[in-house]
């Protein structure tokens, strides 16, 4: 499978949730956000659930290896960054395993950028 941007979210993938294939292609201790999937039937990357990291995404993923079969990424350099990334892509996506909208990081008063909350 040849790597791709998924549509309007600007993640880097789909890749094969593994610890090897996790540690070739992200660095430690960054900021960012994931969308955890498969690929379906007609080839697509086909998201279940999204989520951020605001300090060490590598060690995120690695926790959720057996939860999904593929994912995408991106890193940031700031945390809310990453943040606002997971906000847009549950309400783009609305992906079947996010009950809830993301909670804000504790200690801090930021916003959806979709939703203000």
């Amino acid at each position: 499978m040849t790597q791709q941007e998924l549509p309007g979210t600007g993640l880097r993938g789909p890749f094969d949730l593994v610890a090897d294939t996790i540690e070739e292609e992200l660095v430690e201790n960054c900021p960012g956000a994931y969308a955890l999937g498969f690929i379906d039937n007609f080839g697509r990357f086909s998201i279940t659930f999204v989520g951020s990291a605001g300090e060490d995404l590598k060690s995120i993923l690695k926790d959720r290896i057996g939860t999904a079969s593929q994912f995408k990424f991106r890193h940031f350099a700031q945390p809310q960054q990453a943040f606002e990334k997971e906000c847009e892509m549950f309400h783009q996506f609305m992906p079947v395993g996010n009950f809830l909208h993301p909670g804000r990081p504790t200690g801090t008063d930021w916003t959806c950028p979709r939703c203000r909350r």
